[in-house]
């Protein structure tokens, strides 16, 4: 049982299949590390393409081992590449290129078609859609990526200052008082 994921009975899916795709949470055998994947879980290696050992216990003391077996779904997600991805995305364009008149055009369809809004709302719809059913892992990465940028208290007190030097004013019609003004109005003649 060393070197075999854990994970405990009540992780698992109550019916198993041999398609079944779910969300378990796993110990890593190397690192001990609880982290929770989506993957394939089957009572016979022979159901599975790339079967890893998955010992699951059970009983109130979890003294209970039963041999079954696990093969990730989703491969790894290289957080730091995606992390560097991120902070370079912050001095960048956000335009992005099809260069494909085939998507140009099935894209403006379903705009004109009232599907979506705008075709960058499309874009945005269908890859998030795309990508939470194919890759949740890549999502779910990000997201904890962009909530810890977005919780920086550095960040967030530069932001602010940067906005009380410029936002403020920038709500109010600028005024400018010549010389040639203020002499006319200190006479009271124009």
């Amino acid at each position: 049982m060393a070197n075999q994921y854990i994970t405990a009975d009540e992780h698992l899916p109550e019916t198993v299949a041999d398609e079944t795709v779910t969300h378990l949470q796993i110990r890593d055998p190397e690192t001990k590390e609880i982290f929770e994947a989506r993957v394939h879980v089957a009572r016979e290696s022979a159901r599975l393409d790339d079967p890893e050992p998955l010992s699951v216990v059970r009983g109130p003391h979890e003294n209970t081992t039963e041999q079954w077996y696990v093969e990730f779904v989703d491969e790894a997600v290289e957080r730091e590449q995606l992390e560097r991805l991120a902070r370079e995305q912050r001095e960048r364009s956000n335009v992005v290129n099809t260069r494909s008149d085939d998507l140009t055009v099935l894209l403006r369809y379903l705009v004109e078609t009232g599907r979506y809004e705008s075709t960058s709302a499309a874009v945005r719809a269908i890859l998030f859609e795309h990508l939470a059913d194919r890759d949740p892992a890549v999502l779910e990465a990000y997201d904890e990526i962009r909530t810890a940028y977005d919780a920086d208290p550095l960040r967030e007190a530069l932001a602010d200052a940067n906005h009380s030097n410029t936002g403020s004013d920038a709500d109010e019609p600028a005024v400018v008082v010549t010389e040639q003004e203020t002499e006319t109005d200190r006479s009271g003649a124009r």
